[in-house]
């Protein structure tokens, strides 16, 4: 009967911490679509803002490629502090969560290998790329004439 309830507290302690495990992975579900978006909306802003630089460039005879890499440079630049600073946090949230769910029975490995610091700055570069993908139709669509028609 000991062995019973020992198994039965074995099990309710791992579904504890699985659960645990179950929140965190959805909230780094959520933090990624919210980057993604984030992203998205930054980009959108700035070519917005810069609509009349832009109709300038294209009028000046810019090709696709070079309007699109003037652009894109700055949200680049952007990802790759951001991608950076994330590492440097990443490294202490891990540490967070892994004291908060481990319990009493089971402890997990807290070594950080250099391939997760990889794949973040690489997930971090793709969602930046297909971010720029969809922002490539946005760009080339700018008319020139009524982009550089005056405000006043």
């Amino acid at each position: 009967m000991a062995t019973v309830g020992y198994v039965q507290t074995s099990v309710d302690t791992y579904r504890t911490m699985l659960s645990a495990i179950d929140v965190i992975v959805v909230v780094l579900i959520v933090a990624a679509a919210l980057a993604f978006i984030v992203l998205y909306d930054l980009t959108t802003i700035d070519i917005g803002e810069r609509i009349r630089e832009i109709a300038t460039l294209k009028v000046l005879g810019f090709r696709r490629g070079e309007v699109d890499a003037y652009v894109f440079r700055e949200v680049g630049v952007l990802v790759l502090v951001g991608a950076l600073a994330e590492l440097g946090l990443g490294t202490w949230l891990e540490g967070f969560v892994i004291t908060t769910v481990e319990v009493d029975v089971v402890m997990f490995g807290r070594t950080i290998h250099a391939a997760s610091y990889l794949w973040a700055f690489l997930l971090t570069g793709l969602f930046a790329a297909v971010v720029m993908l969809a922002m490539r139709p946005r760009l080339a669509a700018i008319d020139m004439v009524e982009s550089l028609k005056s405000v006043d």
